[in-house]
């Protein structure tokens, strides 16, 4: 192969692979599948709004001790089809986190989570009641027409 031949090679990968790039940028995985109300199948409620993968929102439960109608913000990514979502319970010494990913069912959209909550243990009893305080799950959210 001639020196031209390998030089035009070269250049038309590196154009190529910047014009991959650009139409990436252009066009970046849709992560906006989450935002909008949810109801999980306790009947909670939670509400995604996406900024480029960043979620911000609220959970408002309808399960423990909180008021139904108090909303409790929330953080969390989304990437692609994949979710993951943290609640901190303040004031009821809790925190929850959820992970999963939106898939479709013969009922239509649903996102398949795992959860884990953590309540706060006293100092002087953490030895003995720390492992207990965590407590496992899993919820299907489905969207709110």
């Amino acid at each position: 192969m001639h020196g031209f031949s390998r030089l035009f090679i070269v250049a038309s990968l590196i154009t190529g692979l910047g014009a991959c790039a650009e139409a990436q940028d252009a066009h970046p995985i849709s992560t906006d599948l989450f935002s909008g109300t949810w109801q999980n199948d306790r009947g909670s409620h939670v509400s995604f709004k996406d900024s480029g993968g960043l979620l911000s929102g609220h959970y408002q439960t309808n399960v423990g001790e909180p008021d139904k109608s108090q909303k409790f913000p929330l953080t969390g990514f989304a990437q692609g089809d994949q979710i993951t979502f943290t609640v901190n319970f303040e004031g009821y010494g809790s925190m929850t986190s959820w992970t999963g990913q939106l898939s479709r069912d013969s009922s239509g959209p649903v996102i398949q989570t795992l959860w884990h909550l953590t309540r706060d243990v006293e100092d002087a009893d953490e030895e003995d009641d720390l492992w207990k305080s965590i407590t496992s799950g899993a919820s299907q959210f489905r969207p709110v027409m």
